[in-house]
């Protein structure tokens, strides 16, 4: 089986991916904010092993759209976070966007 690509997809599937996607963001607010809840503090390698992502803000539409990189890549300070990753969520379904995020913000939940 070869591997789908944008413009191999159904609007169907398109809109499976995106639908699974929000899912999948919609659960890992819930567990943060459970966490958060109960008072207890992580440690960055329990964060990395429940595989928390950024969770920063990217621009819309939609709103809101969080960004999901799964880890910071830049030399810290001034230095924006140079990873790439799969946005299923933003407009136009499937494309790669850059996280951006400096590194005090990123993955901040």
């Amino acid at each position: 089986m070869s591997v789908s690509k944008r413009n191999d997809r159904t609007d169907t599937q398109s809109q499976m991916l995106a639908e699974a996607a929000a899912l999948l963001i919609e659960a890992q607010d819930k567990a943060v904010a459970m966490i958060r809840e109960s008072g207890l503090e992580l440690s960055p390698a329990e964060w990395n092993s429940l595989e928390f992502k950024c969770s920063g803000e990217l621009p819309p539409p939609p709103t809101p759209h969080r960004c999901r990189c799964r880890r910071y890549r830049g030399s810290g300070g001034d230095d924006p976070c140079r990873t790439e990753f799969p946005d299923h969520g933003g407009v136009g379904g499937d494309q790669w966007v850059r996280c951006g995020h400096f590194k005090e913000t990123h993955g901040a939940l």
